[in-house]
């Protein structure tokens, strides 16, 4: 097993990481001196293969616990399932004294922190990731959300868990496509450091393919160490050190809205770095060669990224939207260098068409 620890500025908690860490979670509980009225929030699929494990470490430890199961699904992460979920823990009477625990990938992580941190000015919650992309991310530095219309992300909060467990076992049952998608986030952090854990991903990428748990358990750590060093230095993006975790993100929430959500996050994720490379080469922040470098490991993966209806207009105005613009205009990290990202970038209107016919060039 492998743990680290995430420092913010009211607390630190735990993050582990190995096989069957799910059941540390009742000495957790016990350690954190955490509720023991459990409000479940777990995705269908995991609940499906995985409800004996569930139960076995959480019905004879709780003293009132009631089971959510959702369909988690970018739809599904929206201020109706918000309400059913505010709704079912008035209706049963869930207080103040409740530990939410949240068991599933990053969407119903991002709805179910955001339930945490809203119901009764905020209760306890538990992260306990079972796709790549949320383990490697999302379940960390307690970022929560619910999309808006066409905007994903638009209403959140910054809510921190009492803890991550991610217990590799979850991902034995993850189809190959969640693991490629998954593969995005993964794929960024590789930007933010020296460049050897991106070297190293470009030589050993088919063992996250092939679900090796041995590797995979190394890459997750990598990733979970890297964004606990970012979330200790700007928790909520104020200095603005943890803008650079959003490296292609303006680019791929405009590919995910664009597509109503048919292509996952990670895949957009791939995409939103090949476009963000581009037009770091058009603002001349990048050379030719280095360019040509840093393209090469997403392109490892385009078979797996179908950028349907690609209309650079509606994708221009979908980045209109995003989060990250400031004084209305919109707002890009780009790249300098590995592990050089810069933040709050302005393009000009052109320069962004040009990002995005390139991408569309190498990936369609």
């Amino acid at each position: 097993m492998k743990k680290l620890t995430v420092k913010t500025a009211l607390d630190n908690y735990p993050v582990l990481i190995g096989v069957d860490v799910f059941n540390f979670l009742p000495q957790l509980i016990e350690e954190r001196n955490l509720p023991k009225r459990f409000f479940v929030i777990v995705d269908e699929n995991v609940f499906k293969h995985f409800s004996s494990i569930i139960n076995k470490n959480l019905n004879p430890f709780g003293t009132k616990i009631s089971f959510i199961i959702l369909k988690a699904s970018e739809k599904s992460k929206s201020l109706k399932t918000l309400q059913r979920l505010y709704t079912i823990l008035s209706e049963k009477n869930f207080g103040r004294d409740t530990l939410i625990v949240a068991i599933g990938g990053g969407t119903l992580g991002d709805i179910a922190g955001f339930a945490a941190s809203t119901y009764m000015r905020g209760v306890p919650l538990i992260h306990i990731p079972t796709t790549l992309l949320s383990c490697v991310d999302s379940s960390i530095g307690g970022k929560t959300a619910v999309n808006f219309k066409d905007a994903k992300n638009l209403i959140g909060t910054f809510y921190q868990p009492e803890a991550v467990l991610i217990d590799l076992n979850f991902l034995e049952t993850v189809p190959r496509k969640e693991i490629i998608s998954g593969l995005g986030e993964v794929v960024k952090y590789s930007y933010l450091t020296n460049g050897d854990f991106y070297e190293e991903l470009l030589s050993k990428s088919n063992k996250l393919i092939k679900k090796d748990l041995d590797y995979l358990s190394r890459v997750i750590y990598e990733c979970a160490k890297i964004k606990a060093a970012v979330i200790s230095k700007d928790e909520k993006e104020i200095s603005g050190v943890r803008k650079i975790l959003n490296f292609g993100h303006t680019f791929a929430h405009a590919f995910e809205s664009n597509s109503s959500y048919k292509i996952s996050h990670g895949k957009a994720v791939l995409a939103g770095i090949i476009s963000a490379i581009y037009l770091s080469r058009k603002k001349e922040l990048i050379s030719d060669n280095q360019l040509k470098r840093m393209v090469e490991l997403p392109l490892k993966f385009k078979s797996f990224i179908n950028l349907k209806d690609f209309d650079e207009k509606k994708l221009f105005n979908l980045m209109s939207y995003d989060k990250k613009r400031k004084d209305e205009k919109i707002k890009f990290v780009l790249i300098k260098n590995f592990g050089e990202i810069l933040v709050d970038l302005e393009a000009q209107r052109k320069e962004i068409h040009c990002a995005l016919k390139k991408t569309r060039e190498v990936l369609i």
